[in-house]
């Protein structure tokens, strides 16, 4: 989320939590809130020990409903490229980064931006998602990238309900 600490003022990340992160007050709703913008520094598949590190020190329980306080944003295969997905709960659906965080915070009750990167039959995983995105792919994805900002910051002030019926694109 550079672009959009980018465009709110976030000052420079720092390195603490095995992550990179901001923090700055944002008006929410109404209210100066301190609002963290957190990227884990471990191996994808390890992102929960950073998510989990980071809560254990920011929220009192991490055991209640995180819905409000919690976006995870992540690729996902399963959506076309550039499609923009929110959901309040649910498994990992194979996303290994995101099953660590399920793993390490032990529930399902936070909020998710799913980001569609879609693809490439007969090609392995691990060899389409390291690979070099250009032409029809790139455009696709740097316009998710712009309304994925403006993702973030209806879901900081709405709730993910109102944003799933904003940015949830259906298939045709």
């Amino acid at each position: 989320m550079a672009r959009f600490a980018d465009l709110q003022n976030f000052p420079k990340e720092r390195k603490k939590f095995n992550s990179l992160y901001s923090e700055s007050s944002f008006d929410v709703k109404g209210e100066a809130e301190k609002i963290c913008l957190v990227r884990p520094q471990t191996y994808m598949n390890l992102s929960g020990n950073a998510v989990r590190s980071f809560l254990g020190y920011f929220v009192r329980d991490i055991k209640e409903d995180l819905n409000g306080r919690l976006l995870v944003i992540y690729d996902d295969m399963d959506l076309p490229e550039g499609a923009l997905r929110f959901k309040s709960c649910g498994s990992s659906g194979g996303h290994k980064g995101l099953q660590s965080i399920l793993d390490h915070i032990g529930h399902d009750r936070f909020s998710r931006l799913k980001v569609g990167v879609g693809r490439k039959l007969n090609t392995e995983v691990k060899d389409y998602v390291l690979e070099k995105v250009s032409g029809k792919s790139l455009e696709a994805l740097k316009h998710a990238k712009e309304r994925s900002v403006e993702a973030v910051g209806a879901w900081l002030q709405e709730d993910v309900g109102s944003c799933m019926n904003r940015f949830n694109e259906t298939e045709d």
